[in-house]
Parts: C-alpha cells; structure tokens; sequence
C-alpha cells in the first residue's frame, strides 16, 4: 500500500500540468485558434498513443519475461530490439500522421493554418517510441515512479508556453509537443541507467517484440472511434472540438490515476504470470482486482460529481461549460475503460495480441455506427452518448474472452 501511495502521489504531481492543455486553450485562445490547435496536436498526440502504447507494454511483457528467470537482456538483443521498434514506429508515423493530417484538413475552415501545426507536431510518435521502451524498462524493472511522474510531459510545454505567453504563435505551442516527448525521454533514459546498476543477473536474455505490429495494428483501429469523432465534431461549429477535448481529458484524467497510481507497477508483476504457481497467481489477481474496482467505483462517482458540480458553482468560464457537461457523461464509462485497459493487458501478458485485432475491429465499426445514428439524432452530445455506450459494450467483449486468456497463461512456462 505505500508503494501505491507513493505512485498516487507521483501521478498526481506528474499528470496534473500536462492535463491542462486543453482548459489553457480553450482559456486564452478564442473558439476557432483553440479548435485548430487541438486538432492539430491531436495527430501527433493519436499516433504516439498507438505507438507508445504497444512499444511499453510489449517492453515491459518481454522484460518481465526476461527478468523472471534473473537474467537481462543481451547487449546485442537490445540493440536489435530498439531497431526494430523504432523502424516500426518510423513506419507507423510516416503512415498514419499524414493521412489523419489530410482527413481532418478536409472539415477544418483553417485548413493551411491547420496543415502547418501538423508538421510541427509529427516528429512526436517517433520521441515516444524512444520514451516508451525507457519507461517499459523501468517498469519491468520494478520502478514505475518515474515513468508515472513524467507520463504527462509532452503535453506540458505547451500549456506552459501558452499561460506564459497568450499571443504565442500556435506553431510554437505546436512545436513544444514533441520537445516534451524529447524532455521526457531524456529523465526516463537517466532512471533506467540507474535501475540497470542496481540489479545484478548474466546478460544473455533474448527480447523479442512479440505482436508488436498486431498490437499497433489493434490500437491504431481503436483510434479510429476518437477520430471518427473529431470529424464530426469538427463540423460542428467553433467550440465543439475544445469542449470535446476538455470533456476527454476530466475523464482522462481519472482513468491515467488509476492506471499509473495503481495499474502500471502491477502490470509488471502480471507479466510474470506465465512464471507463477496457480495459486500465488490466483491470490494476486483477486486481490488486484478488488482494489482497482474500489479504487474505480470511488473516482466515477466523485468525477462526475465534480464536473456537476463545477457548472452550478458558476464559477468556471464560458468557454469550459459544455466541456463540464460532458465530462459528466463520458465520466460514467470510466469503470469500463479501466476494465478494457486491464484486459488490454493481461492479452498481451498472455501473448494474444491477435485477439486485439478482432477487438480493435470491433470497436471501430460499433463507434462510427453509433457516432452517426446519434449524432445525427441528438447533435453533438450524440457523441459523448456513444463514446458511454460503446466502453460498457466492448468491457463485455473482454469479459468473455480474459475468462479463456488468463487461465492458459498462468503458469505455462513451469509445465
């Protein structure tokens, strides 16, 4: 439990300033400039999810499984893995950025101001996949504290730049993205060397970036729903992608508490659940999962809580209102992120990164069908309703399949 403290601790101090990008945007900036900033570090900002998403989990599943036996990896092996995450993140950035670019160029009225803070921003996804097996590492290693404490730094340059100077030209607050990745990445490099000092063990372990393309190929599809949505948003008058990002965020927010407070240190204990006896395994999911339901269940309530009670203080800006109002409904998914998270996991502990395919696929179809129908039935808040029912829908489809994963992944390397 102090461990927990301590990194409840570093993710509030480390999360906080980054989280608030999108109110200092929305803030000092007026409707429109907010809405094309927003979008336009929402490109990078979608792509290094994808990236740094499949490139730490799969660090921290390959080192777990490494470091389970007392060994570490191979000079040779590490260097051939980081050139081959960081190829694949090349692929992914040379891939994706352009083409989210030129979709989301074609609803915006500020298209070239647009197109520019898109270049700006690119070199992001690549500084995360370097971030990304750093914080992998040190995770797996059993120090998650700083990974946690500098989650959130990419997107605090910019919101520093912009409180400090409020006539900045957004291509400078655009710029200051992927310096916060490179800032991030600089800290995390220094933790791990440390972390490597302190812990002996023969060099000869071999790491393999296992279904990385399947699990980049999984989350990218994932983020088509949030893309779906801005498009549409994006038509939708000045305002509604500001307050569509405000909205993600509060919701953020709580569920980034959860995952680096509590999930990030025991997501490397359960990559070594193929090296664990049924029993001790059994004892430390159970027991897991009752802290993070509790954990959950007490975060929802008081978010949702909080941002109604924000809009009947009457004390925030204009400009944040319809952001609060939604922050309110998306909050109730929360339990449902988190269990989609966990589940996201625990598939790729149990190397079924294929099943995430399916899943991701899944997820798309089901967003767009429900971004259409109720958008065009209830307007923009149509879809923040989706985004609610879709997590509830798809926390189900993990239900069912962790009930076959997990079992056969528990203690299969002692058979």
């Amino acid at each position: 439990m102090r461990k927990d403290l301590n990194t409840a601790v570093a993710a509030i101090v480390g999360s906080l300033p980054g989280f608030t990008f999108p109110f200092v945007a929305a803030l000092v900036l007026t409707p429109a400039a907010s809405d094309v900033l927003l979008l336009a570090t929402s490109v990078a900002i979608t792509v290094s999810v994808i990236v740094s998403s499949s490139v730490e989990l799969t660090t921290i599943a390959e080192y777990g499984r490494v470091l389970g036996r007392d060994r570490n990896p191979a000079p040779g092996a590490l260097r051939d893995y980081r050139r081959k995450v960081l190829l694949f993140a090349g692929a992914v950035t040379v891939l994706v950025v352009p083409a989210l670019a030129l979709a989301y160029a074609a609803g915006s009225p500020a298209r070239a101001e647009f197109l520019v803070l898109a270049c700006a921003v690119a070199p992001a996804p690549l500084l995360a996949a370097v971030a990304s097996i750093l914080s992998g590492e040190c995770i797996a290693r059993g120090g998650p504290t700083v990974p946690i404490a500098v989650q959130a730094m990419r997107t605090l340059l910019p919101a520093v730049l912009l409180a400090v100077w409020w006539d900045a030209p957004l291509v400078a607050v655009a710029a200051m993205l992927p310096a916060g990745e490179a800032a991030r990445a600089a800290v995390l490099a220094v933790a791990a060397r440390r972390l490597r000092a302190q812990q002996a063990g023969a060099a000869d372990g071999a790491l393999t970036p296992f279904g990385l393309v399947a699990q980049a190929t999984s989350s990218g599809v994932t983020q088509l729903g949030p893309a779906v949505d801005r498009l549409y948003l994006s038509a939708s008058g000045a305002g509604s992608v500001s307050s569509y990002e405000i909205a993600d965020r509060l919701m953020y927010a709580a569920a980034q508490f959860v995952n680096m407070a509590f999930l990030v240190r025991r997501v490397g204990a359960w990559a070594r659940l193929p090296t664990m006896a049924p029993a001790d395994a059994s004892a430390l999911l159970r027991r897991d999962g009752r802290l993070l339901g509790i954990v959950t269940a007490v975060l929802t309530a008081g978010g949702a809580l909080a941002c109604l009670a924000g809009l009947a203080s009457g004390l925030l800006p204009e400009s944040w209102g319809q952001g609060f109002l939604w922050g309110a409904i998306v909050m109730l998914s929360l339990p449902a992120h988190v269990f989609n998270v966990v589940g996201t996991r625990l598939l790729v502990v149990a190397r079924r990164q294929r099943w995430m395919l399916g899943i991701a696929a899944a997820t798309a179809v089901l967003n767009a069908v429900l971004d259409t129908v109720l958008f065009l039935l209830l307007g923009p808040i149509g879809i923040v309703i989706a985004t609610l029912l879709l997590r509830w829908t798809m926390a189900g489809v993990y239900v069912v399949l962790l009930r076959t994963a997990v079992p056969q992944t528990i203690g299969y390397e002692l058979r």
